[in-house]
């Protein structure tokens, strides 16, 4: 018996899940990837921004991430931030695209 035609329906049923795995792994790799470039620049950020380096120069040094510096006199609060665009097709109405990641770090303010 022939069984190349059951075998076909087979593959063209479960290839959409297989490719949806496949694309969402490379999603969440991407997402934790930024996450990790976010957390090693903050705090090269952190010690160019104690060393006297203004914000605009940070803000050129660093391009594609987003640096806001607030002080409330007891601390100075780091907000860094960059996108991620997402390529699978169901995750991107989940978690939107682009997805937003940011990282908070909080020192005591010098003067």
């Amino acid at each position: 018996m022939n069984r190349k035609g059951q075998a076909l329906i087979e593959f063209v049923l479960i290839l959409p899940v297989f490719l949806f795995l496949i694309f969402a792994v490379y999603d969440f790799g991407m997402i934790f990837n930024k996450r990790n470039v976010l957390e090693s620049d903050s705090s090269d950020i952190i010690s160019l921004y104690r060393e006297g380096t203004s914000i605009d120069t940070l803000n050129e040094m660093y391009k594609g991430v987003s640096i806001d510096i607030t002080n409330d006199g007891k601390y100075s609060k780091f907000v860094i931030s960059t996108n991620v665009k997402i390529i699978t097709p169901g995750l991107n109405r989940i978690f939107g695209n682009p997805y937003r990641i940011v990282v908070e770090r909080y020192i005591p303010y010098e003067q």
